[in-house]
């Protein structure tokens, strides 16, 4: 009996111990699987973005048609399914909102606006997701540096 009472600590000790590694381990794994995972959402967010951000600041003829065609492309829409699949649920929700906004204004409905206001949600969300969950900044301060006239636009955005 006296060699269980030197053994029963040794045991809890070890078995301790490798259930503290083991759940170390799987921690530090899942830290940089979401690591990995955020620095490639953060490229196909700049990727999906920029012919946005092109299409809203240069406004020749030339270069929206430059920027429509990107954003037909194949190499577009691969990015823009990236997007669905690693993105987080509430930038896959602003992006599929922005398109339905978009394709209801090729209806001719809603007004003009409502893409600006739907490209912000997409830009706020990103911007969650990317660590700044409790951002104060809204959609419209998001458009700031894109757009020169924002300020002038009906206050929807």
């Amino acid at each position: 009996m006296d060699w269980l009472i030197n053994v029963v600590p040794v045991l809890l000790t070890l078995i301790g111990g490798g259930a503290g590694w083991l759940l170390k381990s799987k921690l530090e794994t899942k830290r940089r699987i979401e690591e990995s995972l955020q620095e490639e959402a953060a490229q196909i967010y700049l990727g999906i973005l920029l012919p946005f951000a092109t299409l809203f600041s240069d406004l020749s003829l030339k270069s929206q048609a430059e920027t429509l065609k990107k954003i037909k492309s194949c190499e577009y829409r691969e990015k823009s399914f990236k997007l669905v699949l690693v993105g987080s649920d509430e930038v896959v929700s602003s992006w599929n909102s922005m398109w339905s906004t978009i394709y209801a204004a090729e209806r001719r409905e809603g007004k003009s606006t409502d893409i600006l206001v739907a490209f912000g949600n997409v830009l706020l969300a990103i911007r969650r997701s990317l660590g700044n969950s409790a951002t104060s900044m809204s959609n419209k301060d998001l458009l700031k540096w894109l757009i020169k006239d924002i300020d002038m636009v009906k206050s929807n955005v």
